[in-house]
């Protein structure tokens, strides 16, 4: 029997006191509701009725700061009790209508959001430690602010997101990590490396794993193209599996020199839900996206087919919609099944962006959760977390550069439209090495220097300028935090001071002298 490891990856760049709508503050409380807290409810309820259902979830460091936050608590309460007002007033209006009944679903929705994270007292971050420590779920870390390990450059800045990752975890759990979500699932051998821009040298440097083992981390998760060669497929919409020669590969548990042992994404489970073409939240009964009511900004239409136009989007049914639910709950275990019975001895890696659940996909979470029943009962497969997934036999493995992103390379992140993000990265990185070695600075200045540059370093910043989601937005966050990086160099007030501790405050035990790491500490092995 193969064991099924499903991994989830919570993330959100840091938006707290950075503006409200459409990009600001309002994107995390949307993901507390849609997806974190009924991910809180859907552990609770399996666990009050003794179904095994095992899984792994990774909470970017950054993302745990904020929702420990007590200015992300005070926002996301009055945000919910405007979305429930807003519910409230769209039953009104549309009763005796057709969107009667989602009206009155939104209603029911926001009750039992503001009643659940009044019950947790707004502390989402416990509730996932008391399931961790109840053998729920398996909770990954991974680099600070999410940056893209390959083309950060310098040793120091990579060890810096890392080891800020690992630090931030013990933390808040209560204990040392060893399994860790690579941003953007991006590696980088040991090798020669020349930066794609000026500013940063050239030269041999460690490989991403070498950090890895040397802060502590046994495991992580690469795209399937890195083991087993061919097209990469993208989680962002993409179709095509390209050729399939080596797919055994992906079953593999490998294991690279420096003794950091990979899982490799499935193609075929990771299609059925991602995929824009064949996967289940481009089903016609679930609900649309994109469309929103004209008054309340609340969804009240489902997505009817792929190509409708908005204007034709049928009315939403919640109870037609969750009853399909079932059906690609079924489909889904039975594919995992199939493949279990192929490859008894593999391990099939299903990792989603965890915010696909709920956010995206709305019912994406009851879809989740039928699917962690159906496992439980059938026992056609063994859902394990990641860490049991990657014990016993390996195979030695030399792994490529790449990422699961577009064509599987560093396109999505290093473009034309981005050299300008990462030459102010590489300017900042050096600009904060030599600080930390010259120590003429307070160390509270060293403190708040170095999460603006992790702040800068955010992945989220170059993707959102390429899929020209928010351009405007990432250019101004990071060069916002390149503009307050290099003020505190140059020195600041303490009034200055203290408006930027306040408006950028996470990573509490931020240690420059991290920076001050020799890259030459790193060997193969565990360091």
């Amino acid at each position: 029997m193969a064991r099924f490891a499903l991994v989830l990856h919570a993330h959100l760049p840091y938006v707290r006191s950075h503006g409200m709508w459409p990009f600001g503050e309002e994107t995390l409380y949307e993901a507390m509701a849609e997806t974190y807290l009924p991910l809180l409810r859907l552990l609770e309820r399996l666990y009050a009725e003794g179904v095994e259902a095992r899984f792994t979830l990774g909470i970017t460091p950054i993302l745990a700061e904020q929702l420990t936050d007590a200015k992300v608590r005070e926002g996301f309460w009055a945000y919910a009790r405007d979305r429930l007002e807003r519910a409230q007033g769209d039953y009104l209006r549309y009763q005796g209508t057709d969107l009667e009944a989602s009206a009155l679903h939104q209603v029911a929705f926001w009750e039992l959001t503001l009643d659940h994270f009044h019950h947790l007292r707004g502390n989402l971050l416990a509730a996932f430690r008391r399931a961790q420590d109840r053998g729920q779920v398996e909770l990954l870390t991974s680099s600070a602010t999410h940056g893209y390990s390959p083309l950060l450059g310098y040793d120091e800045a990579l060890w810096a997101q890392i080891k800020t990752g690992v630090i931030t975890y013990r933390r808040h759990f209560a204990k040392d990590p060893t399994g860790y979500w690579l941003p953007e699932m991006a590696y980088r051998p040991r090798g020669p490396w020349k930066p794609p821009v000026e500013g940063a040298p050239e030269g041999v440097r460690p490989g991403v794993d070498e950090f890895l083992m040397r802060a502590g981390i046994r495991y992580t998760f690469v795209d399937a193209h890195l083991v087993q060669g061919g097209r990469p497929l993208s989680p962002y919409g993409e179709a095509s599996l390209g050729p399939v020669e080596s797919a055994e590969a992906t079953y593999y548990v490998h294991e690279l020199e420096s003794g950091l042992r990979v899982l490799a994404r499935n193609l075929e489970t990771s299609l059925q839900v991602w995929s824009a073409d064949y996967g289940y939240p481009g089903e016609g009964l679930y609900r649309e996206f994109h469309r929103k009511d004209p008054i309340s900004g609340l969804h009240h239409w489902r997505v009817t087919h792929r190509q409708a136009d908005l204007s034709a989007k049928a009315p939403y049914d919640p109870e037609a919609a969750f009853l399909k639910v079932k059906e690609h709950a079924v489909h889904f275990v039975d594919l995992v099944e199939r493949l279990s019975r192929e490859h008894p001895d593999g391990v099939i890696l299903a990792p989603y962006d965890a915010e696909l659940f709920g956010h995206w996909w709305y019912e994406g979470m009851a879809w989740l959760e039928e699917v962690l029943r159906l496992l439980a009962q059938r026992r056609g497969a063994q859902a394990v977390t990641a860490k049991e997934a990657v014990q016993g036999k390996a195979v030695r493995s030399a792994l490529p550069e790449g990422s699961w992103g577009r064509g599987g390379d560093h396109r999505v992140w290093l473009n034309e439209a981005t050299w300008d993000y990462w030459r102010t990265v590489y300017r900042a990185e050096g600009a904060m090495r030599e600080a930390v070695r010259h120590g003429n600075l307070p160390s509270r200045v060293l403190q708040q220097a170095m999460r603006e540059l992790l702040l800068l370093e955010a992945s989220d910043w170059p993707f959102l300028i390429d899929t020209a989601q928010a351009v405007e937005y990432a250019k101004e966050r990071y060069q916002g935090h390149a503009e307050a990086f290099f003020q505190l160099l140059r020195g600041v007030s303490p009034e200055e001071l203290k408006a930027l501790e306040e408006r950028d405050n996470p990573f509490p035990e931020a240690d420059p002298r991290l920076y001050l790491e020799p890259s030459a500490t790193v060997h193969g092995g565990v360091g």
